[in-house]
């Protein structure tokens, strides 16, 4: 994969969040915070775990290495989760500017144990993660009574 690929790949992430933000940012504290089940118990704690997880995985890449994944006191709240989201997609899109796809980058995971990875397999694994908690998400706001967005990552690539 080249370099201007992964890019295009990783903005059509970054495309598929905002098209999420919208309906994060409408659900009032309460409907953010219900406990509907899942991998995590409501949409705030699965939100943060996914931009907590994206923040660590551009740690990794910027050769630190985090001890943990952020926790509630990091983004009280949607409004905080999305400055901090604006953040990460911020450093991860001038990191890509320059960056290798295909260089290998070894980190530490947050148990310590050493690991190694190309610059596109750390980014893809950070679009399937996402992906996959996007799922637990859009059944979280069924199971408000919500709608979810309807947006899908192929839907970048047609525009």
């Amino acid at each position: 994969m080249t370099s201007a690929e992964l890019q295009r790949l990783v903005k059509g992430h970054d495309w598929l969040w905002q098209q999420w933000w919208p309906a994060l940012l409408e659900l009032s504290g309460e409907q953010a915070r219900k406990e509907v089940g899942g991998s995590f118990p409501n949409i705030y704690t699965t939100t943060l775990h996914m931009v907590g997880a994206e923040w660590a995985w551009q740690e990794r890449l910027e050769g630190n290495s985090p001890k943990a994944l952020p926790g509630s006191e990091w983004a009280k709240d949607m409004r905080a989760l999305k400055e901090r989201w604006d953040e990460v997609a911020a450093r991860r899109s001038k990191y890509l500017e320059t960056a290798d796809a295909s260089a290998r980058k070894p980190y530490r995971m947050i148990n310590d144990t050493p690991a190694e990875n190309t610059v596109a397999e750390i980014h893809l694994h950070v679009i399937s993660h996402a992906h996959f908690h996007r799922g637990q998400s859009a059944s979280q706001f069924r199971l408000l009574g919500l709608k979810p967005p309807s947006a899908h990552y192929i839907g970048f690539f047609r525009l």
